[in-house]
């Protein structure tokens, strides 16, 4: 039986420079998350001077008695989700009439009240690419039509469920436009991300006999930073 995976927790309101979302009696956060998602921002950030951010809630089909998605199959079709956005879809030259070389995301599952766990995600891309995060509506007759970036990530998420409608959160309030630049304007997409880190519904998966499994939490892109002697505009021709 392998040992459940081992986080660090972190229990104070600046880290490495940054805000972040804990306060006295709050949930603490889970560093190894936290330190990936930095890392991604800052080097996303080091590729575009306008950045495009957008978080959004990815959720299992509904279940059926006791026929649950397992966390292991929830975390793998989310991975797919992203793997496709990259190697597909931004590949794609429907982005501003060009196609998307370079992004960064995150990701992280939770298990709090419902059956099953959910996904708290955020998607990082060159402001230009995406200007607004779309939307999702419900049709009279109780489907759904996405619009934009969302809803795409909408369309896809459906193809990866086939128990049935898997449903994505994500509204006008849950995206950001990050000026490289600016520190404070990188400091806050920093503090707004740390909230998915925290430690409170990152539960320990058991076995049917009890036991603790390994499964993974959270996971993201693993881009490199661009180095340079400056930080200027430079969103169309990423490296």
């Amino acid at each position: 039986m392998s040992n459940p995976r081992k986080y660090t927790l972190l229990t104070e309101s600046t880290y490495q420079g940054y805000p972040v979302q804990w306060k006295e009696e709050q949930s603490p956060l889970i560093k190894e998350a936290l330190d990936r998602y930095i890392d991604q921002i800052e080097a996303i950030t080091s590729h575009y001077e306008h950045v495009f951010l957008v978080r959004f809630d990815l959720h299992l089909p509904k279940s059926s008695g006791d026929a649950l998605v397992t966390p292991d199959e929830g975390n793998r079709r989310v991975s797919q989700l992203f793997a496709t956005l990259k190697e597909n879809k931004f590949r794609q030259r429907k982005w501003g009439g060009q196609s998307i070389k370079t992004s960064a995301y995150g990701w992280c599952n939770e298990l709090e009240k419902a059956k099953q766990v959910h996904y708290h995600c955020w998607i990082a891309v060159a402001k230009g690419r995406v200007e607004n995060a779309g939307y999702i509506n419900a049709r009279p007759d109780g489907s759904f039509e996405g619009y934009g970036f969302i809803g795409m990530i909408y369309d896809l998420w459906q193809e990866l469920n086939p128990e049935g409608r898997a449903h994505v959160h994500c509204n006008a309030s849950d995206s950001m436009r990050i000026n490289s630049s600016d520190p404070e304007q990188v400091k806050a997409a920093v503090h707004w991300l740390s909230y998915l880190t925290k430690a409170r519904g990152k539960v320990t998966f058991k076995d049917t006999d009890g036991d603790p499994i390994r499964v993974r939490r959270f996971d993201g892109s693993r881009i490199k930073r661009k180095v340079q002697a400056s930080n200027q505009d430079n969103y169309a021709n990423p490296v």
